[in-house]
């Protein structure tokens, strides 16, 4: 395989990831800024109050569409792409260890919080790949 070849394989493998990470956070906060009682909901959790919903719609539903912006432009534009990959990987790693840390703290949650926690934490790993791999490429120590 020729490194061209390479090349092209993991920029499609970082479009992809990027990518996907992007659209699903955006459906996600999408639906948190528009009506959150819809993933609420599923766990039972109701909003009482203008400020909660303030604080779901803010820290859920434009934090998440912003980030999944990110995501998309890094899929998109290869001069974002390593930022973007690093903004993936912290945004993950933030979001697992925090279910890890309700997990210890709290107990289990509802199922489908363990298999969000899967999806994050194996984003997170894969960020973490598509960077290794990018600051062991032969390329980046030419230009250095």
């Amino acid at each position: 395989m020729s490194s061209q070849t390479g090349g092209i394989r993991k920029m499609s493998l970082k479009k992809m990831v990027l990518g996907s990470a992007g659209l699903g956070i955006a459906v996600i906060g999408l639906v948190y800024l528009v009506a959150p009682h819809l993933l609420l909901d599923v766990y039972g959790v109701d909003i009482q109050s203008p400020s909660e919903a303030n604080l779901f719609r803010s820290g859920s539903g434009s934090l998440f569409v912003a980030m999944a912006i990110l995501f998309c432009l890094g899929a998109s534009n290869p001069r974002y792409t390593r930022t973007s990959l690093i903004t993936l990987f912290t945004f993950m790693s933030g979001l697992a260890v925090g279910r890890l840390v309700s997990f210890v703290a709290d107990g289990w949650p509802h199922a489908v919080l363990i298999a969000v926690f899967v999806v994050e934490a194996s984003y997170a790993v894969a960020a973490a790949y598509l960077l290794r791999v990018e600051d062991s490429s032969p390329q980046l120590k030419e230009t250095v």
